[in-house]
Order: structure tokens, then C-alpha cells, then sequence
């Protein structure tokens, strides 16, 4: 089975965890979902890689499908679990830094209200809707989240994303994002 080899090739050589049949309920807010056939969770872009190099070996049509969840605030997951890859952002991912004196930096799994809270302690403002939401920010940017007026797209200049087809780091100024 497609799975079993896929579980086998990741837990062999990625830096993250790696786990067959996990219970998705607790990583959503409605605490709702079966298990996920494989869930990984990359510890970085070499994960990432480890991950889109498997695929292409394992499964070169493209039959497995691949689920990335965020904080889990905005999906409902069957009871039957998800027959497939779940990409979970681990810990590695949640972190913001400082880019001068009007931006910041956050990593994909870092919580919505902890950046908003970060922009807000340093005078930044503008996502202060995001303290309500308690999505990751690489949710909230997916789904250009929003509440009380603002929105995620009114405040990015670009987005860092990994393109599993290509294996590759792809940068996109907000404008491509659509």
C-alpha cells in the first residue's frame, strides 16, 4: 500500500514527526475527526523536500491525497479520518521576527493572536482583527481570514510557500497570490 511505504520512507529520514492513524479531533477546534493515515509534521524545509521526493517516488500519479492543517479553527473533519497524507506545521514553524519599524515576519504554524498581540506590544498596526481569530497564520493567509473590518490580504507584502510538485521554495508578492 501506497501508505505504508510513504509512513516507512519518512520516519526513516525526516528531522520531524511522523506517525501512522493519529486522531485529527484534538488539533481542531470542534474537536471533531478521525484518525489521518499518515500525519507529518516537517521540522523544515528539508522535511518539506524529504516529503515531495517520496511522493514523486511513491506515488508519481498523484493518487494519495495530501491535506495540510493549519490550528484546525476553520475545518470539520469526518469521523472516518482523512485516507491520506496529513502535513501538520510542527512547533519549528511558529516564530515571528521583527523586519524593521512597520513589518514582521511569521512562520506558517504561529498562532494568529500571538502575532496580533506581537504587532500590537511594538506599535504595528493593522492585524489586530487577528487577536479574535484563533487560527496559525499560514491558515489565515490560505483563506485571507478576517474580522472587524480587516482582512490578511490588506496586510502582506508576500508569502513564502513550498511547492510540493516542484520541491521548490517559491516566493509570491501578495498581488499573485489572487
Amino acid at each position: 500500500m501506497k501508505l505504508d511505504e510513504i509512513h516507512d520512507l519518512l520516519l526513516n529520514s525526516a528531522r520531524g514527526r511522523v506517525a501512522r492513524d493519529v486522531r485529527l479531533a484534538p488539533m481542531t477546534t470542534y474537536k471533531l475527526g478521525g484518525p489521518a493515515s499518515v500525519l507529518f509534521e516537517p521540522h523544515d524545509v528539508d522535511d518539506l523536500a524529504l516529503l515531495a521526493e517520496v511522493l514523486t517516488k511513491v506515488d508519481a500519479s498523484g493518487d494519495v491525497p495530501v491535506f495540510v492543517l493549519g490550528r484546525g479553527s476553520n475545518v470539520v473533519i469526518s469521523d472516518h479520518g482523512w485516507k491520506g497524507v496529513v502535513v501538520r506545521m510542527s512547533d519549528a514553524w511558529s516564530r515571528i521576527d521583527g523586519k524593521g519599524d512597520a513589518a514582521c515576519v511569521a512562520g506558517a504554524a504561529t498562532s494568529l493572536p500571538v502575532m496580533a498581540n506581537w504587532a500590537a506590544r511594538r506599535g504595528l498596526s493593522g492585524v489586530e482583527f487577528g487577536v479574535a481569530i484563533p487560527g496559525s497564520v499560514g491558515g489565515a493567509v490560505r483563506m485571507n481570514a478576517g474580522a472587524h473590518g480587516g482582512q490578511m490580504s490588506d496586510h502582506l507584502a508576500y508569502v513564502r510557500t513550498f511547492d510540493l510538485r516542484a520541491s521548490d521554495v517559491v516566493e509570491v508578492a501578495a498581488a499573485g497570490l489572487g
